[in-house]
């Protein structure tokens, strides 16, 4: 069996992380795999340590320039007519375009896409109806090119049934290997050194992920000086970078919060530092299955996430909330989830995928 998994970018992200994951899993298995994607040096240099072969397509991009997303499915059939595969499997809007050309290529292979959310079709993503009307058409008929697709949450495919995108399909939730955790106090040191104040007495509230619309940072930033009613020695660090950077720094210095919050960009392996938090929030608008809360449950600290996507079925219902008020009052009664983390093994999400692949 030759497996060729496809994504848009090799850029630094959850599924990223997951197709990396995957690949490096199958190929331990004794599948034949190989990586597709455009740009991006993270993925690059992670599939060459482990010596996985890869594909970079010239036109795959995330972009919604539909010129790009044709000459993509040009590019990728005359690839696949070169080098023949049993399965294709994309993971990314953009990547989906080459399901139509796996299907019009000489070998045919079998198609599985993997919905790593839902993006603008989320129900909590406010965008204008048109557009999002015009992105379940196109969703819609890519669809139509593919033999299974698969949700990495249940709330996922019971929203795409609701939206009749899909009348079926598979949930296999996104799988980590065991994360190596720095002890708390070294961790808490590396912040120390990162925001230049001593945390030794503080109620440290932190959260890693991009600073973007999606991940809802303006609302711990806009609620905090209810939190510090709460928590009067509370401080939030935000591990991240994202387009909303400036947006969010000016937020906190109208709030006068400059030394209570800290946004400290974007770190490498930040999860080993998770263990340095009192508590890990996670107030996104919406998701798929977050593997930042997986790592989290895996660090066994405390958790409060919004009630989005898969994060219930991750953390529990005591550690979800709805509201401001809900999170509020959670803040005073904070728990460990109590979910068995062995459900998110890496095992378990490789040999998921692999009996789809092989009943295909």
């Amino acid at each position: 069996m030759k497996i060729l998994i496809c994504i848009t970018h090799g850029n630094i992200g959850g599924a990223t992380n997951s197709v990396f994951w995957l690949a490096k899993g199958l190929k331990e298995r004794g599948i034949k795999v190989k990586v597709g994607f455009g740009e991006g040096e993270y993925l690059k240099e992670k599939l060459e340590k482990e010596k996985i072969d890869f594909v970079n397509f010239k036109w795959l991009k995330r972009t919604h320039n539909p010129l790009s997303n044709l000459f993509f499915i040009f590019e990728i059939k005359n690839f696949l007519d070169k080098e023949k595969f049993d399965v294709c499997h994309f993971n990314s809007t953009n990547a989906l375009f080459g399901a139509i050309g796996a299907k019009f290529s000489k070998s045919k292979p079998k198609t599985i896409f993997t919905f790593h959310g839902l993006s603008i079709l989320d129900p909590n993503y406010k965008k204008d109806w048109h557009l999002k009307f015009i992105y379940w058409l196109v969703f819609k008929f890519l669809l139509f090119f593919v033999d299974i697709p698969v949700f990495v949450s249940k709330n996922n495919l019971e929203i795409a049934k609701k939206l009749k995108l899909v009348k079926k399909g598979r949930v296999i939730y996104n799988g980590i290997p065991e994360p190596e955790f720095l002890e708390r106090e070294i961790a808490r040191k590396f912040f120390e050194e990162k925001t230049k104040i001593d945390l030794k007495d503080k109620f440290l509230i932190g959260s890693i992920g991009r600073l973007d619309y999606q991940k809802n940072y303006e609302f711990l930033i806009k609620i905090f000086p209810e939190i510090l009613k709460i928590r009067k020695n509370a401080i939030l660090i935000i591990v991240g970078e994202g387009q909303e950077r400036k947006k969010l720094e000016k937020l906190i210095e109208e709030k006068n919060l400059k030394e209570k919050i800290f946004l400290i960009g974007e770190i490498k392996d930040a999860s080993k530092y998770l263990k340095a938090f009192d508590l890990f929030v996670l107030p996104s608008r919406y998701e798929g299955l977050s593997i930042t809360l997986i790592e989290a449950l895996f660090a066994k600290i405390p958790i409060l996430a919004s009630d989005v996507g898969g994060n219930k079925e991750i953390v529990g219902e005591n550690c979800v909330f709805k509201s401001e008020k809900e999170f509020l009052e959670k803040l005073k009664d904070y728990r460990l989830p109590k979910t068995e983390k062995k459900i998110f093994s890496l095992k378990n999400m490789i040999e998921g995928y692999l009996k789809i692949y092989q009943s295909l």
